[in-house]
């Protein structure tokens, strides 16, 4: 290992953002690998250690729902930071960002009750409360997705206006990693829809299926990670 990597590692580990898609990747990673369907080797060696590998994903996702107890306060933060979305390219944008953050801090206490009620820190059922905050998720997926249309649609616009090779280029860069968003959303979304009593479909799906919408978005969340990172030290060096 290179020492240029062996920096990006530490510096993925060392964040927030870096450690919890570090976690999120290898639990549905873990869950699709060990979920595939193939020849029965429960009393296998291989089979036991599908097991504790599909233990482990448990484990690293219960970890993420306790990480995420003390999001409340950032998320408050970037709320009042982004305010109206000023900084936005227009009007449609800006009604979606606020109504996506207001979504996104109503989820996080909901998601804090029934976990609290899980571990039975609270009294009563978990079922109604983890069902409002998948709600919840769908619909701040659902106007993150619309959020993404609306901004792929604006980049392709201004790139057509403009006649420099270099600025065309960067709305490409730009207007790519909104389709990897969409399409991240999107997993997501799936996910969220199947985890639902009243789905739309009449079965669940497989944990394989689950891990590899979550795989999927995982990946894409890790990508774009390292990308932007590797443009703000872009930036920094221009400064």
């Amino acid at each position: 290992m290179s020492a240029s990597t062996l920096r990006t590692v530490i510096d993925v580990l060392e964040c927030y953002r870096g450690r919890e898609k570090t976690m999120r990747t290898l639990q549905y990673g873990l869950l699709f690998i060990t979920s595939v369907p193939g020849p029965d080797m429960h009393h296998t060696q291989i089979g036991k250690l599908m097991n504790r590998l599909r233990s482990l994903s448990t484990q690293l996702g219960l970890a993420r729902v306790v990480l995420r107890l003390f999001d409340d306060i950032p998320m408050l933060g970037y709320t009042f930071s982004y305010g109206l979305g000023k900084d936005e390219p227009d009007k449609i944008m800006r009604c979606l960002g606020v109504i996506n953050n207001l979504i996104d801090q109503a989820y996080f206490p909901v998601e804090h009750i029934a976990w609290a009620r899980d571990v039975n820190v609270l009294e009563g059922k978990s079922s109604q409360v983890r069902n409002a905050s998948l709600i919840l998720w769908l619909l701040s997926l659902y106007i993150s997705i619309l959020r993404s249309l609306r901004y792929i649609r604006i980049l392709q616009k201004e790139k057509h206006k403009l006649s420099e090779e270099k600025s065309r280029l960067r709305l490409y860069s730009l207007q790519k990693l909104e389709v990897l968003t969409l399409f991240q959303q999107s997993a997501d979304m799936m996910n969220a829809i199947n985890w639902l009593p009243w789905r739309p479909w009449s079965r669940p799906f497989p944990p394989w299926t689950v891990g590899l919408f979550g795989l999927i978005s995982s990946c894409i969340g890790f990508y774009k990670l390292l990308k932007v990172r590797d443009i703000e030290m872009l930036t920094a060096k221009e400064v």
